[in-house]
C-alpha cells in the first residue's frame, strides 16, 4: 500500500472515531432518542383531579399558588379557582409526557431555565407522597418546556403544555364570574345612579318603564345579557383605593324577591363591582359598567 494511500486510510479512521466519540458521549439535543429512567419517567402516573390532594405552583420570585380540591369544589390559594382553567389543566396533565435527554451537564441549566432561581417548581401532593419538578423555559416546539428532579442534572424536555398552566398568575387562576341570573325569571329591573334612576317591569310582551312609557329594547338588552353572564376582567385587592359607589342594579323576580343586586363603583376607566353575598370586589370594564348601568335617558324608548 502506497504512503498516499495508507494517509487517506488513517485520516477515515481518525475522522470516524471522533465522530462515534461526540454520538457517545454528548447529550442529544431537543428530539433525541434517549428518554427518561427511574421516577422522572413515571413522575405523572397517578397524578389526576382524583387522585391528588393539592398542587402547589412555586415561582422564581417566591410567589405560591396551591390548588386544592374545598367541598367538591376546586380552589387556589383560598379563592374559587376557574373550573375551564382546572379542566385544562388536568386536560394537560393527562396528556403530559416527559420525552427525551437535552442536557446531563449543569452548565446548560442556566440557558435551558431549569436552575433553582429561575425555574417554576411543580409540587403534587398525593395521599402517600410528594412529587416536585422544575419545569424552566419552552422548548422550540408549542406545548414542550424543559424540565429537570431537583438535585439531579439531567434535563429532558416535557410533552404537553404543562408549562403555560404552570406560570399562570394567582388571578388568572380565579374565577371571575360575578353573577348569572335566569333572566327568563327577572321581572323587574331597578337602576339607581348618581345622577338619576328608572325602574324596569316586564310587560305583556316588552320591557315597559314602570309608571308607564316605552323602552329602548337595544338598551334593554344590554342589561339583561350583562345580568345573564357578568364576568369581570380582575380583581382589586383589600389595600387598593376605591372610588365611590357610582351606582347599583337590583334584579327582581315576579313575587318580588330579589334574584341578583350589585354595587357599581364611580369614576372613569375600569370600575369596581360588588355581588350582595360575595365578598370579593371585581374589576370590571367601563364600557360593560355602561351596559348594566345605562342612564335614564338612554333607556327611554323613541316611540
Amino acid at each position: 500500500m502506497s504512503e498516499r494511500a495508507l494517509k487517506a486510510l488513517l485520516g477515515t479512521l481518525v475522522g470516524f472515531c471522533i465522530l462515534w466519540a461526540a454520538v457517545s458521549f454528548f447529550p442529544r439535543g431537543e428530539g433525541g432518542a434517549e428518554g427518561p429512567s427511574g421516577e422522572l419517567s413515571t413522575f405523572f402516573e397517578g397524578v389526576t383531579a382524583e387522585g391528588v390532594t393539592a398542587v402547589r405552583f412555586m415561582g422564581p420570585h417566591e410567589e405560591i399558588l396551591e390548588l386544592k380540591r374545598v367541598e367538591g369544589s376546586w380552589q387556589v390559594n383560598s379563592f374559587r379557582a376557574d373550573s375551564g382553567t382546572v379542566a385544562r389543566f388536568w386536560e394537560a396533565v393527562g396528556e403530559a409526557e416527559v420525552g427525551d435527554l437535552v442536557a446531563a451537564n449543569p452548565a446548560n441549566h442556566s440557558r435551558l431555565g431549569v436552575t433553582a432561581d429561575s425555574a417554576w417548581t411543580v409540587e403534587v401532593q398525593l395521599p402517600a407522597e410528594s412529587r416536585s419538578l422544575l419545569v424552566g423555559k419552552g422548548g422550540s416546539r408549542y406545548g414542550t418546556a424543559f424540565v429537570r428532579f431537583p438535585g439531579e442534572d439531567a434535563v429532558h424536555l416535557l410533552e404537553g403544555n404543562v408549562r403555560s398552566h404552570v406560570t399562570r398568575s394567582l388571578d388568572d387562576w380565579r374565577n371571575k364570574r360575578v353573577a348569572a341570573v335566569d333572566t327568563a325569571a327577572v321581572w323587574r329591573v331597578e337602576v339607581e345612579r348618581d345622577d338619576g334612576g328608572f325602574t324596569l317591569e316586564r310587560g305583556d310582551s316588552l320591557w315597559v318603564l314602570a309608571g308607564g312609557g316605552e323602552t329602548d329594547a337595544t338598551t334593554v338588552r344590554g342589561i339583561l345579557g350583562e345580568m345573564a353572564r357578568l364576568d369581570a376582567s380582575g380583581f382589586y385587592g383589600p389595600g387598593d383605593s376605591l372610588p365611590e359607589l357610582g351606582g347599583t342594579v337590583r334584579a327582581l323576580d315576579q313575587g318580588g324577591d330579589t334574584l341578583l343586586f350589585l354595587e357599581v363603583g364611580g369614576g372613569d376607566g375600569d370600575r369596581w363591582i360588588r355581588a350582595e353575598g360575595d365578598s370579593i370586589t371585581y374589576r370590571l370594564s367601563s364600557w360593560r359598567a355602561g351596559r348594566l348601568l345605562p342612564s335614564a335617558e338612554d333607556v327611554v324608548g323613541e316611540g
